[in-house]
């Protein structure tokens, strides 16, 4: 039985309803991925949701060990216990269950009636609300507090957020940023892959929009080389004569304590903890992508954290606006 959020192939006595189910695929396939690849194939199977990463979708150029179609699938996975967590039961789940299929990423199978807690229907309810600010945040800091918040979200899932605040190392992490996306920007591979993604027109349920992308440089553009059509160079002039230093965001590094495939899956999880929380509190929130898909580079992200956990996601905060969701597909599960 097909749904508009993904496939039902079974259907059990105690089961979720067929629209109960339907929700908990849309959930999934809300989550934040690289180009707005969706990169994974949603399905309810013998009582469970399963995540499958799709190989098809992953992104051979920026992300060519899958780390990021990993991180993507957690998100998904995290998005799927908050819905079945919302709909009042029990989510008993399983991460890459199958050593023989290093694509079955993770299974959540809906168990007993249990309440919710307050703050997994906050984290439900800010799924549909989660999108990708890439406009440029005005100069109010975040708090203390909220940044705690924001800590102990990404510890749910054992993973640390990092905020860089020292100057010498935001300084320094910019500066990587800059190199890596001119790293990719002269990697012909990379820019094809980019054109087949962003703002190609034949696209309507995945990628980005051409208006998602193209600006013209200003405030804080230098964290945000990719939002723009023009040079790295260019959007770093734009960045000074707009004043970066009052419309600076804070920078903050989700790190795990290991680099294996199932960390990049809980990691992934950890994301969408933090980016939920944002969401929930009124933070915007992008991500800083190119340090971390050139391996060089990464490596010295890491160096400058300190060489021993590792860098899995970069990602910008603050207080932004208002923004249009990106092209989902009608079947994820295809």
């Amino acid at each position: 039985m097909a749904h508009p959020g993904g496939t039902v192939t079974t259907q059990g006595d105690g089961a979720p309803s067929p629209e109960e189910v339907a929700t908990l695929l849309r959930a999934g396939a809300s989550a934040p991925s690289s180009h707005n690849s969706q990169p994974w194939r949603l399905r309810w199977h013998e009582g469970s949701i399963e995540v499958h990463g799709d190989p098809d979708r992953l992104l051979s150029a920026a992300d060519p060990d899958g780390r990021e179609l990993r991180l993507a699938c957690g998100a998904a996975l995290t998005n799927v216990r908050l819905a079945v967590r919302a709909q009042g039961r029990r989510a008993h789940v399983a991460l890459m269950p199958d050593p023989d299929d290093p694509w079955f990423l993770g299974r959540v199978r809906p168990g007993a009636a249990l309440p919710p807690s307050g703050w997994e229907i906050e984290l439900a309810a800010a799924v549909a609300r989660r999108h990708t600010d890439r406009h440029a945040f005005d100069h109010r800091p975040l708090s203390a507090s909220l940044r705690d918040q924001l800590a102990r979200a990404a510890w749910r899932e054992r993973c640390r957020l990092v905020v860089v605040d020292d100057p010498a190392q935001r300084r320094a992490l910019r500066e990587l940023t800059a190199e890596a996306h001119r790293q990719q920007r002269a990697d012909p591979a990379f820019v094809a892959e980019w054109e087949r993604w962003i703002g190609h027109a034949a696209r309507t349920e995945d990628g980005l929009p051409a208006a998602d992308a193209r600006r013209e440089p200003r405030g804080d553009a230098a964290w945000r080389p990719r939002d723009f059509g023009a040079a790295v160079e260019d959007a770093e002039r734009g960045s000074r004569r707009d004043g970066a230093a009052t419309d600076e965001p804070t920078i903050a590094v989700l790190v795990s304590y290991d680099d294996t495939g199932l960390a990049h899956v809980r990691a992934g999880e950890a994301m969408q903890h933090v980016l939920l929380t944002a969401t929930a509190r009124g933070v915007g929130t992008s991500f800083v992508a190119p340090p971390l898909e050139v391996a060089p580079v990464r490596a010295r992200v890491r160096a400058l954290l300190g060489g021993v956990l590792w860098p899995q996601v970069i990602l910008r905060l603050g207080w932004g606006r208002a923004v249009h969701p990106t092209p989902r597909r009608h079947d994820p599960g295809a």
